[in-house]
């Protein structure tokens, strides 16, 4: 007999859970279990987390699973990769720009922690220029 699938397939490539939708759109997978005393424990994690821990094994601290087709409910290996947390926050409300640079295509070497968020040092010094610039210009007038 063959195993059954817990996701089907769509038009775009992506493999769909069939596990359950948390409130967060992402499908999850919860298991339970009963320790040598007879507790039983139960634990919930999203379903692309369980697959990609499945076929690449442990995700480190500080990195996530991104969704390359953007489908949160997609288990598919080859629309998932592991990235920095600051890289998949980058991809949020349309703010899709080359993995490893700045939305101005500046290098994340040119990242700096300002104020709780990582800001490039490139944009902020010529953000800075534009502010002297256009309140210079406010006062001699």
């Amino acid at each position: 007999m063959a195993a059954a699938h817990a996701y089907v397939e769509d038009e775009d490539g992506c493999y769909v859970s069939t596990y359950s939708v948390g409130s967060h759109g992402y499908a999850q997978k919860s298991w339970a279990w009963l320790d040598d005393e007879g507790v039983r424990h139960s634990a919930t994690t999203t379903a692309h987390r369980a697959a990609w821990t499945y076929w690449q094994g442990p995700i480190p601290g500080g990195l996530t699973i991104d969704h390359l087709c953007k489908n949160r409910r997609c288990v598919r290996r080859e629309h998932l990769r592991m990235v920095t947390n600051h890289e998949n926050a980058r991809r949020t409300a349309g703010r899709d720009w080359p993995l490893g640079e700045c939305l101005h295509g500046h290098p994340n070497s040119e990242l700096v922690l300002r104020s709780g968020r990582l800001r490039c040092r490139v944009c902020e010094r010529e953000r800075q220029r534009t502010y002297r610039a256009r309140r210079a210009a406010r006062t001699t007038t």
